[in-house]
């Protein structure tokens, strides 16, 4: 069980952290813009909803610039309109986000639509996008309604609990947490969120005390933030078979680190560990530099590139990201499966959709076009069935044998109905797509070709680059390996 330490004595910065403190830190004129455009956006969205007639509401900051706990460049500004308790939801389903957002439109402001449990809209103010969400106003976590009413409460703790110093530690961590690919608990991550890295300075006081703690967690690793003397069997019993349990000190019905994987989970404990033998600035997001074409992205791979396939699917219409990111995981999963099932040995597999209007899923095997013929064995001679694989196989125009090997059991040569790991895919596309992708634009195309002549988003580059380099950027040092 892990419990909280007080303060952040005895965490002295490294020189790496001060560089990456001095890049993530807001400066004073940044500082100063988002305060201007934070200002002008609650007005205008005060006067929209006057202007629509809304009674009995109130316009909050939310998220991490309210806490500031955010990173320079990076700021998204969340503005809660809190609602009564008794009206929210029937505002809500009556339209209330399509009229402000019509009204924000007409204003001639860029604003963009989103979808949660509910819809929310995204505007820009001042060159930083503004998150329009209305919520429930409630006071304690039994009257939440829907599933952001939570954010005030959260914010309130994490403001009363964190010290000012401590703003810092969160950056640090954060940065941290992106630059090994496992920030944000949304399902293209499967890690962890802005709060919970807020928790887990609350939990430890300081950057260099989580990741001391983190080096030494194996699942299911359980922290008390509070300090609240939950039983590990209870909490187990209470939240079932995940790799990390941290209660929500505001919610203690509910797991804050719900969504991190297991694979999260181990990629920063292998951090921490590596982090603490030799803090290098690779660890942290800032020195990402990531490729800028895909030839760019996959030259690393060498000749295996020509054992890579691309997958891309374009909904319709335009869905929101996650769940894009539902269909995307699911269709890749079951591509997988099938080309398993037909002798094809993968190696890899990645899947983004870092855009709405695409799906770009890319997998890697040992071999792309295999030989035309494959053995398969069958049962022993004195099995039960050894007579049904004999009937099946003795008049089969493409096989060859049956025989008897020197295990007594009869194989066969199979001539192979896909020999080419496209062929298979696209001939079969209907046993790999999910119903949910019904409708979708599918194509599949070796790796490099299926990129030709297409705008290719930053995100999407990452995600070639990834599997084609597999070693992530922090792990590339390691022993002072010099191999990508």
């Amino acid at each position: 069980m892990k419990t909280g330490i007080a303060g952040s004595s005895g965490c002295p910065h490294t020189k790496v952290e001060k560089q990456v403190l001095a890049m993530v830190a807001p400066t004073t004129g940044e500082r100063e813009k988002a305060r201007k455009a934070v200002e002008e956006a609650t007005r205008l969205l005060d006067a929209v909803l006057k202007e629509l007639g809304v009674k009995d509401y109130e316009v909050r900051v939310e998220g991490s610039y309210a806490k500031d706990t955010w990173l320079s460049g990076e700021l998204d500004i969340d503005l809660f309109i809190l609602l009564p308790r008794s009206k929210c939801l029937d505002l809500i389903h009556a339209g209330l986000i399509d009229q402000i957002e019509e009204k924000l439109a007409k204003l001639g402001l860029r604003t963009e639509r989103r979808y949660a449990q509910h819809p929310y809209a995204r505007v820009l103010v001042h060159s930083y996008w503004v998150e329009v969400v209305p919520a429930c106003r409630v006071e304690k976590p039994g009257e939440v309604v829907t599933a952001v009413d939570r954010t005030p409460l959260h914010t309130r703790y994490i403001l009363g609990r964190l010290e000012p110093h401590q703003r810092d530690e969160v950056r640090l961590l954060k940065s941290f947490l992106k630059g090994i690919g496992v920030y944000g608990a949304e399902i293209a991550v499967e890690g962890f969120s802005g709060y919970l890295a807020e928790l887990l300075i609350a939990a430890y006081g300081c950057f260099r005390n989580v990741i001391a703690e983190a080096a030494k967690w194996k699942p299911p690793v359980i922290v008390d933030v509070n300090g609240a003397g939950y039983s590990r069997k209870e909490l187990l019993e209470k939240f079932g078979d995940k790799p990390m349990i941290v209660v929500d000190p505001v919610d203690p019905s509910r797991n804050a680190a719900a969504a991190v994987s297991t694979r999260s989970l181990a990629e920063l404990v292998l951090a921490a560990k590596m982090y603490l033998r030799e803090p290098r600035m690779e660890f942290f997001h800032v020195a990402r530099t990531p490729p800028t074409t895909p030839q760019q992205a996959v030259a690393s791979s060498g000749e295996r590139v020509s054992n890579m396939v691309l997958l891309l699917l374009e909904p319709p219409q335009r869905v929101p990201p996650d769940t894009l990111w539902g269909v995307g995981k699911r269709a890749l999963r079951l591509a997988v499966n099938l080309l398993e099932r037909w002798g094809f040995h993968v190696i890899d597999y990645r899947v983004t959709a870092c855009t709405e209007g695409r799906i770009l899923a890319c997998i890697e095997l040992e071999e792309r076009v295999t030989p035309p013929y494959t053995l398969h064995r069958g049962p022993p001679a004195w099995s039960g069935h050894a007579l049904r694989f004999l009937e099946k196989y003795a008049t089969d125009p493409n096989a060859y044998g049956p025989w008897i090997d020197e295990e007594g059991r009869l194989v066969v040569i199979r001539a192979r109905r896909y020999q080419d790991a496209i062929h298979l895919l696209r001939d079969r596309a209907w046993e790999w797509l999910p119903g949910s992708a019904s409708g979708y634009k599918v194509e599949v195309h070796p790796l490099l070709q299926g990129l030709l002549e297409r705008r290719i988003e930053e995100c999407e580059l990452e995600c070639l680059a990834s599997l084609a380099v597999k070693k992530p950027a922090w792990m590339r040092r390691l022993y002072h390996s010099q191999k990508p």
